[in-house]
């Protein structure tokens, strides 16, 4: 009987084990989920505060408009990795804002249709970020009419702001 008990203490002593084991690796992996989404070594990146690209403009906009464009998530060209950003507009006047909003749609297939092009390479250098806003903040103008507007600066939009950038 003896053995019997020994076996009975073994077989109790492996599970605890293979339990502890278990509970260990999912806390492990778990762990390191969340440390890939905040790390750039990761292939992850996020800003806490907005990359900006701004239009020259004669002094600083005392009442800025801001229109959240949304959140974006794309397969990049090189198909190895995806692109989730947050964009937002800074404009100087509530109209253009409405009008924008009237064709938040087109803004966003524009903004899709751009972000599609892009590779890993061209979104880890912070000049090639910039380019990418400038070219973004033309393709969104383009959208403005030019003749008979209701704003009074004829170049309404000043801003791209990127809100939030992960790479994958």
């Amino acid at each position: 009987m003896a053995d019997g008990e020994g076996g009975g203490k073994l077989k109790l002593i492996i599970i605890g084990v293979v339990l502890l084991l278990l509970i260990g690796g999912g806390i492990a992996v778990a762990m390191i989920f969340l440390n890939s989404e905040s790390s750039d070594e990761g292939g992850a990146a996020t800003t806490a505060a907005p990359q900006t690209a701004e239009r020259q403009s004669s002094g600083v906009i005392e009442n800025p408009v801001f229109l959240p464009i949304g959140t974006f998530i794309v397969n990049l060209a090189d198909g190895r990795r995806y692109l989730k950003t947050n964009l937002e507009l800074m404009l100087t006047e509530d109209s253009v804002k409405l009008y924008l909003e009237a064709r938040l749609s087109e803004v966003k297939d524009l903004i899709i249709s751009e972000l599609q092009t892009l590779n890993t390479e061209q979104l880890r250098d912070p000049s090639e970020r910039e380019q990418l806003k400038q070219r973004l903040l033309s393709k969104v103008e383009s959208l403005l009419p030019t003749k008979d507007v209701d704003w009074e600066d004829p170049r309404p939009i000043k801003k791209v702001l990127i809100t939030e950038f992960y790479l994958q």
